[in-house]
């Protein structure tokens, strides 16, 4: 008899920023649907947080993109001044905020603070504003060095190949000597967290915490949830617990969070707490912590009283003298499936890298192919032993020639296959 399985799906999401940092980008919005005044942007800002005193002439942001997540280019470059006020600090931290020819509607929705150093554009994001993706990024760089502060990667599918540097520059515009290294202090922020073109006003991407956090966030662009250029959102002081990623997998019918700390001083535990959609947060379980550690740490829990619905996850992260501080919610919606199914490869067409996904309501060995039109084998992605659920590889075809390629899965009983196009 087949096993029941569930597929879950993530609607806000923990990235990697894995670093101490003292200058960083905060919050930052790019696209919006609001058209009553004939022009379909005009939230955009960049705010970025920094020690209060900080002259800011000492940085500069670049702006860069990639229509099929091939070749990133510049697209936009510009030199920062001014210097960090203390309106509005926190922590000693302050803000900086970048505008663009597209920012029209912050006085209205979402009005800067008197006192804030706000720094408008000059170049062509006067006029064209920030790049709405996908595969588009900003870097904030130090003009003395070269050397990145900190880069933001959004609207990125987590099977696309991460560029590594920055250095293209077609127009020459960027006055200092690059490329610019996306090896560290660099956060990526998955795809279905965005500002897409049918926000709202006042809709953006927010970094809870500080720079230390890596977390992230997308306001809603409605109540309290807004975005908040040169205003306290989340506090800017350093969480009790660095905690890096928070993510959840399915496991034997179950599901299995799982956390990572990078660094933790006084860590009682971690309550683990879950909510239905009409029910009220619940503790099911406490996780005991490592109470001072300079060391990464990683953590798990495996619920294994799901049934079908939709539910939230958090953690209550609590400290030795009993204070405490809560994760972000990662929200999961289960479907019983008893069905073995091969997904069309996404994207499709492709260049050179997708994603292959399937499905297993039971465990077993299992085997994945690529083939050619005439039947010839290509390529084995997959062969061995897989436990049930959701399965995703990732093919990279930078060696083949564009063509139309057949991808075959074996396991079991089942067998399936499709077509997927490879365009160079």
């Amino acid at each position: 008899m087949k096993n029941l399985f569930y597929i879950f799906l993530f609607t806000l999401i923990s990235v990697n920023l894995t670093f101490s940092q003292q200058i960083w980008i905060n919050e930052f919005s790019y696209d919006c649907a609001d058209s009553s005044d004939g022009s379909l942007d005009g939230d955009e800002f960049i705010e970025i947080v920094a020690p209060v005193g900080t002259d800011m002439s000492d940085y500069a942001l670049i702006f860069f993109n990639s229509p099929d997540a091939g070749v990133y280019s510049i697209y936009a470059y510009a030199e920062l001044s001014g210097t960090i006020s203390s309106t509005n600090s926190n922590y000693g931290y302050g803000f900086y905020v970048f505008t663009t020819g597209l920012s029209h509607r912050l006085d209205k929705y979402t009005p800067i603070p008197n006192g804030v150093q706000v720094h408008p554009a000059s170049d062509n994001l006067s006029t064209n504003g920030i790049d709405n993706g996908p595969y588009a990024g900003v870097i904030l760089v130090n003009k003395n060095n070269s050397e990145t502060v900190h880069a933001v990667l959004y609207e990125f599918d987590q099977y696309i190949s991460l560029p590594t540097e920055i250095s293209s520059d077609p127009d020459g515009i960027v006055k200092i000597e690059g490329p610019f290294l996306l090896e560290k202090n660099t956060t990526v922020i998955p795809f279905n967290l965005a500002d897409f073109e049918t926000s709202v006003p006042m809709r953006g991407l927010i970094m809870i915490g500080n720079g230390t956090s890596g977390l992230w966030t997308m306001t809603l662009g409605t109540g309290q949830s807004i975005n908040s250029p040169g205003n306290v959102n989340y506090s800017q002081g350093p969480l009790p617990v660095e905690l890096s990623s928070f993510s959840a997998s399915l496991l034997n019918g179950g599901i299995r969070l799982n956390w990572r700390t990078e660094t933790e001083v006084n860590n009682y535990g971690f309550d683990v707490e879950r909510k239905s959609v009409n029910g009220n947060w619940d503790k099911i379980s406490f996780v005991s912590g490592y109470g001072n550690s300079n060391s990464p740490k990683e953590y798990s829990y495996t619920d294994n009283s799901v049934r079908e619905g939709k539910y939230s996850y958090r953690l209550k992260q609590v400290d030795n003298d009993g204070t405490y501080a809560y994760s972000n919610i990662l929200e999961i919606t289960f479907q019983k499936v008893v069905e073995y199914n091969l997904a069309q490869n996404y994207p499709n067409p492709f260049n050179p890298n997708t994603n292959i996904s399937f499905i297993l309501p039971e465990s077993g060995n299992v085997k994945l192919t690529i083939y050619n039109l005439l039947g010839q084998e290509i390529k084995t992605l997959v062969n061995g032993f897989k436990e049930s659920g959701v399965h995703n590889v990732s093919f990279d075809a930078r060696d083949l020639n564009s063509g139309i390629y057949l991808y075959k899965l074996e396991a079991n009983n089942f067998n399936q296959t499709r077509k997927m196009t490879l365009v160079k």
